[in-house]
C-alpha cells in the first residue's frame, strides 16, 4: 500500500469512527478505573463496567462530533476577524461546550447506573457537583477535544501544503510554457528564411533541406509537452539541425561534438536547449569560408560545456538574446543549478549542467 492509499484510507468515515470507538474505549478503561463503585461491585462487575463502556462510547461520539462541528462553526463566524480573536473565540467557545460535556456526562452517568443497576453513587456525586466526577469528565473531554484538534490541524496542515505545492507547480508550469511558446516562431521563422534563399540555388538541397527541417519541427512538436529530454535525444535533433546549418553555411562554421559517455547520453536538460545556444553563435558572431566559426560541445562529469569563438558582428550590440535568455530562466524554474557564462581569451562559453533522469518525474 502506498502512502497516498494509506493517506485515503484514514480519511474513510468508517475508519475515522471505528478509530474514535476504539480512543473513546480506551479512555472509558481509564475512567472505570478511578471509580471505586466498580470495585466494589464484584458481582455484576464485567457487566456493568462494559454496559458503561457502550455507555461512555456512545455518549463520547455524540459530544466529540458536536465539539467538530461547533469548532467549524466558529471558525466560520470569526473567518474575518484578527488571529488572536479568532483563537480566543474558538478556545471560550469549546470550553464552555466543555463544561456543557462534563454535566451531561455526569447526569447520564447517573441515570444509567440508577435505571440499570439501581447504583445511586454516581447520583450522589452528581448531585452534590463532586470535583472528582465533573473535573474528571472535564478533562477526558479535553483530552478528547486535543486529540481531534491534532489531527484536524495535520489533515488542514497537510491539505495546506499539497494546495501550496500544487499552486506553485501550476504557476511554474505555466511560466515554463509561456518560455517553450518562444522556441517555435523563433526557430521556425528563422528556418523558412533560410529556405527561401536555398530554393532558388538547388531543387535536390532544398528537398533534402525541407526534409530535415520537418524532422526537426517534428522534435519540437513532439517535446512542446516535455519540460526535460535526454542528451541522447537532444544530440539527435541537434544533428538535424546541424544539417540545416551546413547547407547554408557550407564550411564557414565547424562543428565538433564530443561522443558523451553512457550513463551522460541519459542526463536531462531543457529542450532545444542545444540548439538554441548553437544558433545565438552563428546569430551574434562573424565567420567565413577563410576564417570559420567554431563551435565545440563537450561533456565533464557535471557539465555540458558549449564554446564558440568570440567574434562580435559589427553594429549588432552583443546580448544574452531570446535564447540564452530562455534556457537560463527555463533552468532556473527546474533547478537551484546555474547556467555558467563564462566570456574571455577570445570564447563565449556556457555550462550547461546536467539534471538527473529522476527530475523528470518531479517537475
Amino acid at each position: 500500500m502506498t502512502k497516498r492509499q494509506f493517506e485515503i484510507m484514514l480519511q474513510h468515515p468508517m475508519v475515522k469512527y471505528i478509530a474514535r470507538i476504539v480512543i473513546l474505549y480506551g479512555f472509558s478503561v481509564v475512567f472505570r478505573s478511578f471509580d471505586m463503585s466498580f470495585k466494589s461491585d464484584a458481582d455484576s462487575s464485567f457487566f456493568r463496567e462494559q454496559s458503561f463502556s457502550l455507555m461512555f462510547v456512545s455518549l463520547g461520539l455524540l459530544i466529540w462530533e458536536g465539539g467538530e462541528r461547533l469548532s467549524r462553526l466558529l471558525q466560520k463566524g470569526t473567518v474575518k476577524k484578527r488571529f488572536p480573536y479568532t483563537i480566543l473565540f474558538l478556545c471560550l467557545g469549546l470550553i464552555i461546550y466543555g463544561v456543557f460535556a462534563a454535566f451531561l456526562f455526569g447526569l447520564t452517568y447517573s441515570f444509567f447506573d440508577i435505571y440499570f443497576f439501581n447504583n445511586y453513587e454516581a447520583w450522589k456525586s452528581f448531585s452534590a457537583l463532586s470535583y472528582d466526577l465533573i473535573f474528571g469528565a472535564f478533562i477526558f473531554y479535553l483530552l478528547i477535544l486535543s486529540f481531534s484538534g491534532i489531527l484536524f490541524y495535520y489533515k488542514n496542515w497537510q491539505e495546506a501544503r499539497l494546495n501550496a505545492e500544487r499552486l506553485k507547480r501550476e504557476n511554474m508550469q505555466a511560466r515554463y510554457d509561456v518560455l517553450k511558446s518562444q522556441i517555435d516562431p523563433h526557430f521556425f521563422f528563422n528556418s523558412l528564411s533560410v529556405l527561401t534563399g536555398l530554393v532558388y540555388k538547388s531543387a535536390d538541397l532544398s528537398a533534402e533541406y525541407i526534409t530535415q527541417l520537418s524532422k526537426c519541427y517534428r522534435y519540437i512538436l513532439d517535446q512542446k509537452e516535455e519540460n526535460l529530454v535526454s542528451l541522447q535525444t537532444e544530440l539527435s535533433f541537434l544533428e538535424s539541425y546541424l544539417f540545416l546549418i551546413r547547407i547554408r553555411h557550407q564550411n564557414s562554421i565547424l562543428f565538433h561534438i564530443d561522443q558523451p559517455s553512457e550513463t551522460q547520453q541519459y542526463s536531462m536538460l531543457p529542450p532545444s536547449a542545444l540548439q538554441m545556444l548553437v544558433e545565438n553563435a552563428v546569430k551574434h558572431n562573424r565567420f567565413a569560408a577563410n576564417d570559420p566559426l567554431h563551435v565545440n560541445i563537450r561533456f565533464t562529469d557535471h557539465h555540458i560545456i558549449v564554446s564558440n569563438d568570440l567574434r562580435k558582428r559589427n553594429g549588432i550590440r552583443f546580448s544574452t538574446g531570446v535564447g540564452l535568455s530562455n534556457i537560463r530562466k527555463r533552468y532556473e524554474l527546474i533547478t537551484n543549478e546555474q547556467v555558467e557564462i563564462i566570456e574571455a581569451d577570445g570564447n563565449f562559453v556556457v555550462k550547461l549542467p546536467f539534471l538527473p533522469e529522476t527530475l523528470k518525474d518531479q517537475f
